[in-house]
């Protein structure tokens, strides 16, 4: 019968590593004998890793054992994973602008056109907003006449 709450998983470890060896393979012999070898060890690492590293209490019984789960054998090394995957934070990726566009050259030119773009840009606004102006000499009286043009 599989454990409920952590108290019965430490219960049936302490089974297991208390107990005189040979009085627990008569007891299981329906259990594969290198299974039954880690019997002790697995139930300890479980408790640790469920109650000490997870914080989950010893009376939780929510808690789910077993040996096989969807046809596939469940191992230490999943617990290991999970572990693993839940105590290092994500890191985000440090994205390399320069790798976007390509190399230094391709980065350098893009670059330059864009401040051209905007030289040009600015040139052409204030060449629209500078007024047009006609400049003609009168002769007759002798001075310049300034005249503004319409567009």
């Amino acid at each position: 019968m599989a454990p409920r709450t952590l108290f019965q998983l430490e219960e049936a470890g302490r089974h297991y590593c208390e107990d005189h060896w040979d009085a627990l393979k008569d007891q299981h012999n329906e259990i594969d004998y290198l299974d039954l070898l880690q019997y002790c060890f697995s139930s300890a690492y479980m408790l640790a890793l469920l109650h000490d590293v997870l914080g989950i209490a010893m009376e939780e019984k929510r808690v789910g054992f077993g040996n096989e789960k969807i046809n596939s054998h469940v191992d230490w090394t999943l617990g290991s994973f999970i572990i693993e995957t839940m105590g290092e934070p994500l890191e985000l990726e440090h994205i390399d602008t320069g790798m976007i566009v390509g190399n230094e050259s391709v980065t350098y030119f893009s670059l330059f056109a864009f401040l051209f773009l905007i030289i040009l840009a600015a040139f052409f606004v204030m060449q629209w907003r500078k007024p047009q102006l006609k400049t003609v000499y009168d002769l007759e009286k002798g001075h310049y006449i300034v005249t503004r043009i319409r567009r």
